[in-house]
């Protein structure tokens, strides 16, 4: 395993340089705020189902809250909160953010590494334990991730973020080209980014307002980024007596759970079930309506329509409905022809099959040495890979701490 202190320093580094968390413009005006602030209660609210509202009055602990552009909303919302920072430059901004933007002022700023802080004073300490963006960045992700459970009250709750394995995929293939190119050199680094990647980092900086040196600081420049599986994550819960309970995006997979009793803590449907996301994930171009056509075969329009005819006859069906028989039979056997059209051969198939041989052309280009210009060139005409989303590269789980 890598040296922890000598990971933490080159990280240090690289975010002094650029830090990653600012996504909003302090002192200016409230506008770019409130944009960022709305953006984090939907996330909470709707996609984590994890309501604003509960945050009020509960103490919550931030490993890794850089500049508190992220943790100010939660403190708007009534948590007493305590920032823990290695980037004292982060942690001063950090400061001056939650005195302009929160309300409440019983808060707390550490400047130190999460390894570093005193663990026993705050083990189980804090109704929210939480950690965006962090754990990729260390030597030690298992051990971080146990201290981070460790300070979650019994009852209380972990919200964890980072990137995944397979959604990083297409990131860690700009970063082989990147560092094929430029080797360590930071401003080369910046130069092949811009000349081969400039589309991924101007979609970027239209979805969050950060400047484009601090995106390419944050993917390509920064050493360590070692991303955990879904798999990974569920393996940390169940090490720290944790019960997943939620994820955005979601991580559950089709047809989870089957009865309003069936129990929803089964790690092992979970993490096998997890893996089709995941590949959906590595592909991911234009967003969800995408990977639902991709699970979907070229009939399956008149297979739905069938189905929902059918089902309908079906509805309420008591002892004065007329049915007709043949005619149902029929319908079956005809729904059992369109199946195979509708699922037997997914777009997912299709849409992997071109994304690997997109992914075989690049690979082959960076072993040729192209020039910059000419692999330019053949990922304007790829149609998956580096498009779009790019993948999926962030994920937020909430778990539950048991009491025992």
């Amino acid at each position: 395993m890598k040296d922890l202190k000598t990971v933490e320093q080159s990280t240090l580094k690289t975010f002094k340089t650029h830090r990653p968390s600012e996504y909003f413009k302090e002192k200016e005006n409230d506008k770019s705020f409130n944009v960022h602030d709305k953006k984090v209660e939907h996330l909470y609210r709707f996609g984590l189902a994890f309501p604003p509202e509960y945050f009020r009055g509960r103490t919550l602990i931030d490993l890794g809250a850089g500049t508190g552009h992220h943790t100010v909303s939660l403190a708007r919302w009534g948590a007493k909160c305590t920032l823990v920072e290695m980037n004292d430059d982060a942690l001063d901004v950090a400061r001056n953010v939650f005195s302009e933007f929160s309300e409440v002022e019983d808060h707390h700023f550490i400047n130190s590494s999460l390894y570093d802080i005193d663990k026993v004073k705050y083990r189980e300490k804090f109704d929210i334990a939480h950690s965006r963006g962090v754990l990729t960045h260390v030597a030690d992700k298992r051990g971080a991730f146990e201290i981070l459970a460790s300070l979650a009250k019994p009852g209380g709750y972990v919200i964890y973020g980072d990137r995944n394995t397979c959604g990083g995929i297409q990131e860690m293939l700009q970063r082989l080209a990147v560092y094929s190119y430029a080797g360590n050199d930071e401003l080369q680094i910046v130069n092949v980014s811009e000349k081969l990647f400039s589309d991924d980092i101007d979609r970027s900086v239209l979805s969050v307002p950060r400047s484009r040196e601090a995106v390419i600081y944050d993917r390509w420049v920064i050493r360590q980024q070692d991303d955990p599986s879904i798999s990974d994550v569920i393996d940390f819960f169940e090490e720290n007596n944790l019960l997943y309970v939620n994820s955005w995006p979601r991580i559950d997979f089709l047809g989870r759970g089957v009865s309003t009793f069936t129990d929803p803590n089964n790690n092992h449907a979970l993490k096998q079930g997890a893996f089709l996301v995941e590949n959906l994930w590595m592909i991911l171009n234009d967003g969800e309506s995408e990977n639902i056509k991709s699970l979907e075969g070229v009939g399956i329009g008149e297979y739905k329509n069938l189905l929902v005819t059918v089902a309908n006859m079906l509805r309420n069906l008591n002892a004065d409905t007329e049915i007709d028989l043949g005619s149902m039979q029929q319908d079956f056997r005809t729904m059992k022809k369109l199946s195979k059209e509708a699922f037997g051969e997914p777009l997912l198939i299709s849409r992997l099959d071109k994304f690997f041989n997109e992914v075989e052309s690049f690979i082959e280009s960076i072993n040729n040495k192209k020039s910059l210009s000419e692999i330019r060139q053949e990922l304007d005409a790829y149609e998956i890979l580096f498009k779009g989303f790019s993948g999926v590269r962030h994920v937020d789980y909430i778990a539950y701490k048991k009491v025992l």
